[in-house]
């Protein structure tokens, strides 16, 4: 997948899809697609668990923060907050992350992504 990295403000690196056509999803029967030039920061993991999970621009983990990162901001016809937390994990496995290391990632997003989804990426 191509992005950029940059460090664009405080919040750290910010990942910019440079992928042409964009990145196209398919999860338990619906498509989504994520356009080029969206930007996210990554898996948003922090600093004290990286060596238990991953750090934010792992290549296995960056599709699926991308996608997630996208659902939350975008808030799809028809997604919920719980949609989108599945496919996180759902995404993390098929590209190789453990599964435990996968479950560890949903269940940060599920327990502590509420206020991100509320702010639908303000």
């Amino acid at each position: 997948m191509l992005v950029d990295i940059h460090r664009a403000d405080n919040r750290g690196n910010i990942f910019t899809l440079r992928e042409v056509d964009g990145l196209k999803i398919s999860w338990r029967g619906r498509q989504m697609y994520v356009p080029c030039g969206f930007q996210s920061d990554g898996v948003s993991v922090p600093r004290f668990f990286w060596r238990l999970v991953f750090p934010p621009g792992d290549q296995k983990a960056l599709r699926a923060g991308l996608a997630h990162d996208y659902v939350y901001r975008r808030h799809p016809y028809k997604w919920t907050k719980a949609d989108a937390d599945r496919m996180f994990r759902d995404l993390l496995r098929a590209d190789g992350v453990p599964n435990w290391r996968a479950q560890l990632a949903y269940l940060g997003v599920h327990w502590f992504g509420g206020g991100a989804w509320r702010a639908r990426g303000r």
